[in-house]
């Protein structure tokens, strides 16, 4: 293997991490000018034609997903007949080695943040009907910037709906402390692996002394019985979130989590199908308001000619008192309302003020 792949385009630097699958390599992308990590297949899997295509396959799969604790797939292809994936160069270590130092478990809220960005980005692929297959301290990168978790390794990941392995029998990928019962005994693989996975690393992540609801969680994770497991990580992700400690992204999970789904009403009435288009509800609105309207103008007229007639009657017989005193007008002005309901009530003022004595204009 020469120092450079894709033509050219990739050059190779230093060696970044070997496993059992594969190695990993720091390069330059000499087209976009950026720094990348490099996945070469292993030598003893390179040979196996089943590995190498199915490689490049859920390479390219896992190259749909685009998460902040995703490991971004940049590009994949084959050099010397060696299947190899492009990737997210992430400066930091691994959470293995974190661990390490520590030499005992984090602390409790370190511990559920990093479980809580773990069971995101995890979501996000079992979204996307992808499942991982090889969860472990040692596929976790945590940036060195921010503590940012990533997850990589996607290029084993398998479709959620394949029953079949990805290799022949005896050729298993996985690490076995971390393998759900159901992968190592051939069965159905299911967002429940990695589920049983995440309980895994929990338990080696956090302290021995937690919470019974905590303790709940993980023995939930890992029973025998995929069925009985959380069903993806999302639903694992919320129950974390439950625990509190892992800062505002825990409260956001907490109140997803809390949520309750909207109750559907039972039906009470008859179908809205019948019910006439709201243009024509409007215009029958309407008409009824004239017609309410075009009734109350001829009452007010009829009251309007009665008070009329009466005050005429009145102003043969003045009393000494009104004869001597002249009455001031009251203002009166002819209707000007828009709504015809107001412009009755207007006209039936204004006809009343005109009936009176003295209210004749100048």
């Amino acid at each position: 293997m020469n120092g450079h792949l894709g033509g050219e385009r990739y050059q190779l630097e230093h060696r970044l991490g070997h496993g059992g699958m594969a190695t990993v390599y720091s390069a330059r992308d000499l087209k976009l000018d950026r720094q990348v990590a490099i996945k070469l297949l292993a030598d003893n899997f390179a040979g196996d034609d089943e590995v190498r295509k199915r490689f490049s396959r859920e390479a390219r799969l896992a190259a749909r997903l685009d998460h902040p604790n995703v490991v971004h797939v940049f590009d994949v292809g084959e050099e010397d007949d060696r299947p190899y994936i492009v990737m997210e160069h992430v400066e930091g270590g691994i959470l293995a080695d974190r661990m390490n130092r520590r030499r005992r478990a984090l602390a409790r809220g370190e511990g559920l943040r990093l479980l809580g960005q773990l069971c995101d980005g995890l979501a996000h692929a079992h979204a996307k009907k992808l499942v991982h297959r090889d969860i472990k301290p040692q596929n976790l990168l945590l940036r060195e910037s921010d503590g940012c978790l990533k997850i990589t390794d996607f290029g084993i990941a398998r479709a959620a709906e394949e029953t079949t392995r990805l290799t022949r029998p005896g050729k298993v990928i996985g690490t076995d402390h971390y393998m759900a019962p159901e992968q190592l005994h051939d069965g159905k693989i299911t967002p429940a692996v990695d589920v049983y996975a995440c309980g895994v690393v929990a338990n080696e992540l956090l302290p021995q002394s937690r919470a019974p609801e905590l303790r709940e969680i993980i023995e939930r994770c890992l029973r025998e019985d995929p069925a009985e497991r959380f069903s993806d990580a999302q639903a694992l992700g919320e129950a974390l979130a439950s625990m509190g400690g892992d800062g505002d992204a825990g409260v956001v999970r907490r109140i997803r989590s809390q949520a309750r789904p909207t109750r559907k009403l039972p039906a009470t009435g008859p179908s809205t199908a019948s019910w006439p288009a709201p243009t024509e509800v409007t215009r029958r609105h309407r008409s009824r308001r004239a017609r309410i309207a075009a009734v109350a103008v001829a009452a007010a007229i009829v009251a309007a000619g009665t008070i009329i007639a009466l005050g005429s009657g009145d102003s043969g017989s003045p009393t000494k008192a009104t004869s001597d005193k002249p009455r001031t007008p009251p203002a009166a002005s002819v209707p000007r309302s828009g709504d015809p309901a107001e412009q009755a009530r207007e006209l039936a003022d204004f006809l009343r003020a005109q009936s009176r004595p003295g209210t004749a204009g100048p």
